[in-house]
């Protein structure tokens, strides 16, 4: 609950490229779910969504007229935090027979919030992110995502340090753009400065790995 008394909100948003000939029209399916005292964060909301709870469920098809550059969304993790080198050619494989990248629940894998600064975060799917770049991918709105947001369409700085785990009493709301998680990592060297910006920072410097750019399987898309 909140100070004035009303139930808080958060919107998840799934998202699905729709076929068409201009590449840029979406399904979105728009799910409300309530927050409480047990269910505060964002990965709760995930939860929630996950197992099927939700207010309201609105639906639409649009067009895409502000597309999202898949290279400018902010990661989280540096090169050295992407694990599973062979998860991500399976994924590209999959991805260019025509699969999607979806998790065991079958909703995207992909999940992003936005900042009031209209900053895309990636919060999950990194191995995921970095296979449809690979495969060719250049718009946010060709990929399955799922976006999570509070009812004005953004999240607070306070609200993204969950994302640290353990670490975040380390970060304020004004500094966690400095950090980058790396699970993979002993745990007092999980929570590093940050090297790479953006998912073109990171796509490049994952590419740029011997073992990947002499296999021949990094294909950066072009922007123009």
């Amino acid at each position: 609950m909140t100070q004035s008394g009303h139930q808080r909100h958060r919107l998840v948003k799934q998202v699905y490229p729709h076929p068409s000939p201009s590449g840029n029209v979406i399904d979105t399916t728009t799910v409300r779910i309530q927050c409480n005292e047990t269910h505060t964060t964002i990965y709760d909301t995930v939860n929630q969504f996950e197992n099927g709870a939700g207010l309201t469920k609105k639906e639409r098809r649009t067009v895409v007229r502000e597309p999202v550059v898949l290279r400018e969304i902010v990661n989280l993790h540096n090169s050295d935090g992407i694990k599973s080198r062979h998860q991500i050619r399976r994924m590209v494989k999959r991805i260019r027979s025509g699969q999607d990248i979806l998790s065991s629940k079958g909703v995207p894998n992909i999940k992003l919030v936005k900042t009031r600064r209209s900053e895309w975060i990636l919060f999950d799917g990194h191995h995921s992110v970095l296979s449809y770049m690979m495969a060719g991918r250049t718009f946010l709105h060709e990929v399955p995502h799922l976006v999570i947001a509070n009812e004005n369409g953004y999240v607070t700085e306070q609200e993204i340090l969950v994302f640290f785990g353990m670490h975040a009493p380390q970060l304020k709301a004004s500094n966690w753009r400095h950090y980058v998680i790396n699970w993979q990592a002993p745990h007092e060297r999980q929570l590093c400065s940050r090297k790479q910006h953006n998912m073109g920072e990171l796509f490049d410097a994952y590419a740029s790995m011997p073992s990947i750019a002499n296999s021949g399987d990094a294909r950066p898309p072009l922007v123009s």
